[in-house]
């Protein structure tokens, strides 16, 4: 992989960068999604094929863009992280908006349609159009929570019904979701890009499995050639992770990946019991979803039958009622069986 870090400086993080329990893990995945790398990655192995195959991820024509916007009044400040791709062979920018979210936002579609605005506007000003044109734009909300996630990724179910004539100006907006929480563990586990060594890292529930996986990050990162990525990684499990996942605060800052890696074997032992806590919440949180999931099919399954009966009892035939609501014949015949006694 190409050599990114062509400055050959370390990432330095403010001393503020983490200065709220709430904000950690957003400003973390911010830190992590500065570097090119992630941002490929997320890109060819989450978003739809047919969308990231026309991107052009060549490290050296990626830009990262300038993404504080600051309104005329100077009251309300955005900070994403946006990056400048070519899109379909042309000298055409793809502005990929990333919004870090580790709770759900029942109206992050409208917070999203504010962001895009900002960002034209600013390419307005800085007359960086294209042919007259403002540039395509895919937006991405990134869901790092351990729930899935339920809001509407669109701006229309959020406005109120109104007249044909006047819904013809509601303003319109879709985002792309990628929503860590919806991928099972198997679609993770057999993949080594970065996105996945981190969402696995955030499911970990023992310190020996999250040495496991630290250490097959690290050789990854060797392939990668990048000491600003290694050493985000490293401020990422030192700053957000260790310390959401042990309780404690004073994890100490280290250099380098294999200092983490040393420091949770030595003292994995006084972790165990806040670490299983952990692991039983993320456990229990995961259950619930599968039990809902396994709950609707249920509930599907029994409206399947109750229609059968409904249409037995109006005389049709058992091959007719099979055929409509799509039921096996024999256990249609059985309902029938039910519906004559």
């Amino acid at each position: 992989m190409p050599n990114t870090n062509s400055s050959a400086i370390l990432a330095k993080t403010p001393s503020h960068f983490y200065n709220s329990d709430m904000g950690d893990q957003d400003r973390g995945y911010k830190l992590l999604f500065s570097n090119k790398e992630m941002v490929r990655d997320l890109l060819t192995r989450f978003v739809d094929p047919e969308i990231a195959g026309e991107l052009d991820l060549d490290f050296d024509k990626m830009k990262r863009e300038h993404s504080d916007f600051i309104t005329d009044d100077l009251r309300e400040r955005i900070d994403d992280i946006i990056w400048r791709v070519n899109f379909r062979g042309r000298t055409l920018y793809l502005c990929i908006i990333i919004e870090f979210q580790s709770t759900e936002d029942r109206w992050m579609a409208a917070r999203m349609m504010t962001y895009l605005g900002l960002l034209y506007d600013d390419i307005i000003r800085g007359r960086r159009c294209i042919d007259g044109m403002l540039p395509p734009v895919l937006p991405i909300v990134l869901h790092t929570g351990s729930v899935a996630w339920r809001a509407h990724c669109s701006l229309k179910p959020l406005i109120a019904p109104s007249s044909p004539a006047l819904a013809r100006y509601a303003p319109s907006l879709d985002f792309l979701l990628l929503d860590a929480a919806a991928y099972e563990e198997s679609d993770l586990a057999a993949s080594d890009d970065l996105v996945s060594f981190l969402f696995r890292m955030e499911r970990s529930r023992a310190p020996a499995e999250l040495v496991e996986q630290i250490a097959k990050l690290g050789s990854v990162l060797e392939l990668e050639n990048s000491a600003h990525l290694r050493r985000a990684f490293t401020v990422y499990l030192t700053k957000v992770l260790l310390p959401r996942k042990t309780g404690r605060s004073d994890i100490p800052d280290l250099p380098d990946l294999l200092e983490v890696e040393r420091m949770i074997t030595e003292t994995k032992p006084d972790w165990a019991e806040a670490w299983l806590k952990e692991g039983e919440m993320l456990g229990e949180k995961r259950g619930i979803k599968l039990g809902e999931k396994r709950g609707l099919k249920l509930g599907a399954q029994q409206t399947k039958r109750d229609t059968a009966l409904r249409m037995i009892r109006r005389g049709m035939s058992v091959s007719e009622v099979a055929e409509l609501v799509d039921l096996p014949e024999d256990e249609v015949r059985l309902l029938a069986g039910q519906a004559i006694n």
